[in-house]
Parts: C-alpha cells; structure tokens; sequence
C-alpha cells in the first residue's frame, strides 16, 4: 500500500508540474491524457483473438474484420481526443454558502472552433461527472456542487474535464485546479438566550448612521449611489468615482460580543453569532460585532453584513 501511494504521489506531481493551479487553463496536447475504457480493453482482446485465429486458418473474412474494428479504435482516438482539445476552460468565482448548504464552483467553457463539443464531463472524479454539449463558437457556464462540511474557505481539489465520444471505446481527460476559494459561513443556529447587544446612548458616543446632514467620509461610487452626492471634483482629476457619506446622530449602538456567548462551545457559540447578525442585519438596525482581536463597527446592509460573517468564519 505504502509503494502504491508513494508511485500515486509522485504520479500526480507530475500532472500537476505540466497543469499547475490556474483559473484559466487550455486543453492541449500537454494536459491532455487518453487510455482505453473497460470497454475499449474488450475490444482490444477481442481484436487480437481475431487477428490470431485469422492468421492460424487464412482467413480473409476474419482479417477484414480485424482490420475493420482496429480502424474504427484508431479512428476513435482522433474523435475523442479531439472532442475536449482546444476548449478553454477559465474559473469563475464562487458565492459564499452557509455551512450544510452545496457550494456551487462556476466554469466557463469557451469553444472556439467549428466543431460540435458533444458529451463533455465534468466533475470531482472520473466516475463522477456530469455531462454537457459545446455548440461552435460558443460558451458554456457549468456548475460544480461541492458540500460545504465546515466554515472557512473551501478550495476545490483536482477537477477532471473527461469525454467518451463518439464510440465509448477510449476516454480522453484533463485535470485542472482552480485557485479559487470559497468563503463557508458558519451555520446558524438560534441562540436558546436572548443575546442583549451591547448599548450605548448618545452620552457615551451613540454610533453615527449614514444620513445627509453632516459630511463623513469619501468611499468608492457603487450602483444605485445618488447622483448628488458624486464627488465631481475628484472625477475630474482622474482620482475616479468617489461617493460622498453624511451622517446623523442615533439614539443607541448595538454591539453583538463573543463575552455573551463564550459559555457556549466554540462552534457553537460562532453559530449562534452568526445566526444574531444576520437577525440583525433583516431588522434593518445598525449592528456592530466585537470578537476575540476584531472589532467591526457600526454598519448595515449586504457588505457589512457580509464582514461580519466573514469574520465569523475565518476566526480560529
């Protein structure tokens, strides 16, 4: 067992020196591999027994046939070979997914050719792919399911682009990693407590919320900001679109702590987090979240929320 991985081992250091991780990969002659199927073996055996009795009795009809079925393997390893050569095969980025839930890996194939890509698989393994056809000039968007076991960042392992066309007789496949990464937020679960947020009037220094009576700060223009509040100025100096920010003082500041929930396990504790912030985030309050060397301030909406479970689930 121990020389069986140790020649697998070094077996797939090799693949990945000639396919190293990249988000946009070319099937080549280099990354490109193809063997016999079950089936084709079959074939093979069959072809010699053929061959062989055909020599021993000098017969004609049993050579023409021989000669038939290994023109049909050779032409098959042109075919089949040639059904995956050429795509172009680029990563997209994944979305975030909560723990349980199927993270879905976007791939985009591009056929630039005028050759039908029929019965082209994709998956995790060999024996596990699902299959597509690539019209002629054309692009197609093909989604990988992988389970999200744990929070963090997923990162797919070797990925297998494989096709059988036209005769199943010879498979033809290339790996390829993608170095993309998918943000697993924790599972929420309810907390069997109310979590009562930390609160602080306007003596104590209330959180300050986006309005439009005193001037903030300048971020970076994003869909849907108001014309009115486009930095013109700084456009025009070539500093690019920045959006300006008011605000205007709030009665209270709400602060979710790891102090009200630390009794709890771990994990547990981060998923009953989770589950406050984003009860938070659809009451439409400003919330903040304190956790253990990470402080994120007041906010509201899908990029702060999607700080805060961030940070949920990257926390160690």
């Amino acid at each position: 067992m121990k020389l069986v991985s140790a020649v697998r081992q070094k077996f797939f250091s090799w693949v990945d020196s000639r396919s190293p991780e990249q988000n946009v990969v070319h099937l080549r002659q280099r990354n490109i591999y193809i063997l016999p199927t079950r089936y084709g073996w079959l074939m093979l055996v069959i072809l010699i027994l053929i061959l062989v009795a055909s020599t021993n009795y000098q017969n004609n009809m049993g050579f023409m046939a021989g000669f038939i079925l290994l023109a049909i393997g050779m032409l098959s390893i042109f075919y089949t070979y040639r059904n995956i050569r050429g795509l172009r095969v680029r990563a997209l980025k994944p979305q975030s997914v909560y723990v349980g839930q199927e993270c879905l890996f976007p791939f985009e194939f591009s056929n630039s050719s005028e050759t039908y890509r029929s019965s082209v698989g994709v998956g995790q393994s060999k024996k596990k792919v699902r299959y597509f056809d690539i019209q002629p000039h054309h692009k197609e968007v093909f989604m990988v399911s992988i389970h999200a076991a744990k929070r963090g960042l997923l990162k797919p392992e070797r990925l297998v682009c494989t096709s059988i066309f036209p005769f199943g007789i010879f498979q033809v496949w290339s790996w390829f990693k993608p170095s993309h990464v998918a943000l697993i937020y924790p599972k929420p679960i309810e907390c069997p407590q109310v979590l009562a947020p930390q609160s602080q009037g306007q003596e104590q220094g209330a959180f300050a919320q986006k309005g439009s009576e005193d001037f903030h700060s300048l971020r970076d223009y994003q869909s849907g900001d108001p014309i009115k509040q486009v930095m013109w100025k700084a456009f025009a100096r070539e500093r690019g679109l920045l959006t300006k920010e008011f605000e205007e003082q709030v009665g209270e500041q709400h602060l979710l702590t790891w102090e009200s929930v630390n009794q709890y396990d771990k994990e547990l504790a981060i998923s009953y987090l989770t589950d406050a912030v984003i009860k938070a985030e659809q009451a439409g309050t400003l919330y903040g979240l304190e956790l253990p060397h990470i402080l994120i301030g007041k906010g509201q909406g899908a990029e702060h929320l999607h700080q805060c479970l961030s940070a949920l689930a990257l926390m160690e």
